[in-house]
Order: C-alpha cells, then structure tokens, then sequence
C-alpha cells in the first residue's frame, strides 16, 4: 500500500493522485504523504527488515502495489568510507554514495524504478523525454521491463554506453545537435500524440524514486544526517530529492537535527548555478556556449536551479566549479586510492570539496557524504585510453 495522499503543486493546488501529471518544473509537482498515519503505522524498525532495495521505503513512495513494482533490484547501495583521501586531506570523515552499483550503472534508476511502477498502475504507455545520455539508458531499461515505451532524445555526443542501452531495449530514440532544443519538441510531441512529458521536474514521481538516497543516506548513519552533502549538480533532481528525504524523515521524527549543507559542483564549461550563486542571484540565466565532456551535467539551465539555490540558502553551502582536468584527476585518484570507479561527473565532488576546504567552507572535523551519481563505465571514452607494454616472458615482469 501507498501513503500518497495528493500531488500539490508550489501555490498549493492540490492534484489528484489517481491521475498521471505533468507540467512546467516552475510548477514544483511534489507528491505528499499522510505522514501521521504512517508514523502511527510504520517504523524504522519495520524499514531496516525490508528488502536491501530501494523498495524498503515503499512505505514513503507512491506506488500502490510495491509487490508488483517493476523492479531490477536498484538502490541500497554502499555508503563507503574513503580514509586515505580523508587523511591526505586532514578530514575526519570523507563518505561516498557509490550510485555506480545500480543496474544501469547511475543514479537514474532510482527514478526510473519508481516513476515506471506508477505510471503502469496509472495506465501510461508511452513516456518521452530529452536526456543527456544517462536518464535515456536507464528508462529505456526499465520501460522495456514494464512492457511500455520510452521515446528519448539524445545529444549526438552521448555516451555509447547509454545510447546501447537505448537501442538494446528497443526503445524509439534520436539524436539532437541542438540538444537543449529537445524540451521544446518533446512537448511539441506530447501534445500531438498524448504522450506523456517526463522530462527533469514536469512530473512528481521520479522525485521520489531519487529521494530514496536520502533515506538510505539517514538510514546508513543510524538514522541521523551528515554535516554536508556534496553533489554534482545538472538539473537538480536529485539534491531537491535528498532533501525531500530529509524533510520526511524530520516531520516522522525518525531523525533529528539540522539538515546538512549542501554543496553543489559543475564544470566550468557549463556551471550556470555556480554563476548564480556567485553573483547573488535567486535563479540561473541561461549558459552560453558548452565546453564540457560527454555524459552528465549538461543542463544550461537547470530545471531545479531556483529550488537548489533555495535550498543551499536555507541549509547553508555553497557552489563551486571544476575544470574537466580536475574531475579525470580525481576519477585516477579515487581508484587508486581507495579503489572506487567514477564517472568524470561524480569526480567534479572529490574535486569540489578540496576547493570548498581551501575556501573554508568546510571545516576538517566534519562528516562529509559525497554523491557519486555513477559509474566510470558509463564513460570509457572520455577517460584516457590505457598503455600498457606488450609483454614476450616473465622476465619482463615488474612491480
């Protein structure tokens, strides 16, 4: 069963939830929860005998039959600890979301998952979006599952690994030069077919899918928040959902506390909110030309900027960007450091706190979680290509 009681958008109009909607991301559609029926209801107790998937906290998402969800296992990924980078840079405690474990390899699932479940209780058949690469691969996945379809449009730069998943599955996708034209003719489209528009924040249910790594982050730490959070940052989504989490959580009294921080971190090639946040402003301006590599955080004006910006004002925080060299260094460092494969983009955190820390932002003492959004094989192209020497006998061997 779901706790869902209503979709309401930012002025307070209350929607129906028994219907699929969609609209605007100034619209802000959020799901909302009886949260005091299912405090009287449900436990930690209960959540922590669930199942080692996102799907524990079926409780706090709007599918009405979790039992029949449309399901590859995602979620519940590790909360790994990396000491010798934490060492090197006089930290107490540096901690790593590891989203690479999903089935699609990034975060994307998570939203996938959930959103996929509801529309197919809701009757939906066809789902259409523009996406940088990663959200296209992970729908497409999870709508073939469902038995329903995912129409994508794809920058040509994509990376191939997404675009593999999109054609494996049989899923309609094309490719864009002008990519960030695509919102305009995926609505275009939706209009003329009746489809439904899930492109990032027009709908409420991929929201909770990735709220779900909030609520593990809480549960990870024996129910309580870090000191900051760390995320590398394209439309938003996700650190809105986070704190969604965080904001439940709070009002169930399952955790206690100030919200941490939040951090956000971009290319310099494409850092619109970083820009906005540095000249004081309450929402991003359109960024102009892209100079960034393939894959995520391509958004030149993010969906979510304001309530991000909202968000680091209320919490405390900041914005910084990063250059490509930067994140490809810290994606070498992670893996040989403590052994752990990122995509470029999760790398801008690693390469955003050694910044934060230089400025003051964060103190050394602190607990500090960063998002790794996905995996490095979700990027192989873009990282450099390996040299190995071609061997004739042992002797050649060396350590």
């Amino acid at each position: 069963m779901t706790y869902l009681t209503h979709i309401e958008s930012r002025d307070g109009t209350r929607l129906d939830p028994g219907s699929p909607h969609s609209a605007p991301p100034a619209a802000g559609l959020r799901a909302r929860y009886d949260l005091d029926r299912l405090r009287r209801e449900v436990s930690t107790e209960t959540i922590t005998r669930g199942p080692a998937t996102l799907w524990r906290y079926a409780a706090l998402l709007p599918v009405a039959h979790p039992e029949q969800a449309i399901t590859l296992d995602e979620g519940w990924t590790p909360l790994l600890s990396a000491p010798r980078i934490a060492r090197a840079l006089g930290m107490k405690q540096l901690l790593i979301k590891d989203e690479g474990r999903n089935p699609s390899g990034t975060f994307k699932d998570r939203g996938a998952a959930v959103a996929v479940s509801r529309y197919l209780e809701l009757g939906v058949k066809t789902v259409a979006h523009n996406s940088s690469g990663n959200a296209g691969g992970s729908w497409s996945l999870y709508a073939a599952r469902a038995g329903i379809t995912c129409v994508n449009i794809l920058p040509t730069d994509a990376q191939p690994a997404s675009r593999q998943h999109c054609r494996a599955s049989g899923q309609p996708t094309f490719l864009l030069d002008n990519w960030h034209d695509g919102g305009r003719l995926i609505a275009e489209a939706c209009e003329q077919h009746g489809w439904l528009n899930i492109c990032t924040l027009r709908e409420p249910y991929r929201l909770e899918g990735k709220k779900t790594m909030g609520l593990e982050i809480a549960e990870q730490l024996g129910w309580r928040m870090p000191e900051a959070i760390v995320y590398p940052m394209g439309g938003g989504l996700g650190a809105i959902a986070i704190y969604k989490a965080f904001e439940e959580l709070l009002q169930l009294g399952w955790i206690k506390g100030k919200p941490p921080r939040l951090y956000v971190t971009q290319y310099e090639g494409c850092s619109p909110l970083v820009k906005a946040w540095d000249e004081g402003r309450d929402e991003c301006t359109p960024w102009g030309r892209i100079d960034i590599p393939p894959g995520g955080l391509k958004s030149p004006n993010p969906p979510g900027g304001r309530v991000v910006l909202e968000l680091i004002r209320k919490h405390g925080g900041g914005a910084v960007s990063v250059t490509a060299e930067e994140a490809l260094a810290c994606v070498d460092e992670l893996a040989r450091e403590e052994g752990l494969f990122p995509c470029p983009e999760s790398a801008t955190t690693l390469a955003g706190v050694r910044k934060a820390l230089a400025r003051g932002w964060i103190a050394t003492g602190e607990e500090v979680v960063l998002i790794s959004t996905g995996s490095g094989l979700k990027s192989i192209p873009t990282l450099e290509a390996p040299r190995f020497p071609v061997i004739t006998g042992s002797a050649e061997l060396h350590a």
